[in-house]
């Protein structure tokens, strides 16, 4: 609703805000908690499940819709480059750690490295921003051949007082599902990874899951890509460095090491959502094949 009024570039990256608010409150009672494992697998899932899980079921339910859908390419090109950059900088403390086999959080020289990256990355995302609102709208801009119902719509001022009354209630309700963790992974058996990196994504970004498939189903796909990649590269860019530094003001040694296994799934899935995001059209085929790379995933993280 909100992204009618204000465009689908800014309607994306408003919805991707809120939706990573509440991860950035987990975040903080996780940490609290000292937690960073859960927090490392709880950032590492939600750009997985935007990349896999949340884009391939927009490309799939759109697809079984619509013959092939169109999107600006320069746009996800832009945002599939970033998040390739992102790898490089959880890539690097991973392999350093590797190298001095220092497996544990709280290595000194992995940990200022990770906050000098977590400065770094956190301009570079001030800098993107700047080129996707004032510099170079038009990658961001879809071309314009949506139908555009005549059905009655919010006001932007309630829309949005929507959307933040929504993530102060999501956000209330972060600490009871931190400290359920403990008891979640003692009383069922389920691991600390596993729950991390797959189960609280997908509970705590639900909302903005729906939202971005259901534009899908509109064939408003450029609203939907800039929802999906929008949030991970958000995520990548600003909420990982965020957490960085909360931790460093709290006295947590949070890291930018998410060890070999992490990195390299990051990786491969940015390399493959790059590839298929490439040509600026999608099918039911393409979602097909991201959901399954994102079963694959959380099969990975079941079994360890």
């Amino acid at each position: 609703e909100l992204a009618l009024k204000v465009g689908e570039t800014l309607g994306g990256l408003l919805n991707a805000t809120f939706g990573n608010a509440v991860e950035m409150i987990l975040s903080i009672f996780a940490l609290q908690k000292g937690l960073v494992s859960v927090v490392q697998g709880s950032l590492l899932g939600s750009i997985l499940s935007n990349l896999l899980l949340v884009l391939g079921m927009c490309f799939f339910f759109g697809g079984l819709k619509f013959h092939s859908q169109k999107y600006n390419a320069d746009g996800a090109r832009v945002q599939a480059n970033l998040l390739l950059l992102s790898v490089l900088a959880l890539s690097i403390p991973s392999l350093v750690a590797v190298a001095e086999n220092a497996e544990t959080s709280g290595d000194s020289t992995v940990l200022n490295m990770s906050r000098g990256a977590a400065v770094i990355l956190a301009g570079l995302y001030g800098m993107y921003l700047v080129f996707q609102l004032r510099t170079h709208t038009d990658y961001f801009q879809g071309s314009g051949e949506e139908e555009h119902s005549d059905e009655e719509h919010l006001h932007p001022a309630v829309a949005g007082s929507l959307l933040l009354v929504v993530t102060l209630i999501v956000a209330a309700c972060s600490e009871g599902l931190v400290d359920s963790v403990e008891g979640i992974t003692k009383s069922l058996g389920i691991s600390e990874h596993f729950i991390g990196t797959i189960l609280l994504p997908i509970v705590g970004n639900a909302a903005e899951h729906l939202t971005a498939v259901d534009v899908a189903i509109k064939n408003k796909m450029d609203l939907s890509i800039n929802v999906a990649l929008g949030s991970s590269s958000q995520i990548a860019l600003f909420v990982v460095p965020f957490t960085v530094v909360a931790g460093w003001i709290m006295g947590i040694p949070m890291d930018l090491n998410f060890h070999p296994l992490g990195t390299g799934i990051l990786l491969m899935t940015v390399l493959i959502v790059g590839s298929l995001t490439s040509d600026g059209e999608s099918n039911w085929l393409e979602g097909a094949m991201l959901i399954a790379a994102y079963l694959l995933i959380a099969i990975t993280f079941w079994v360890l």
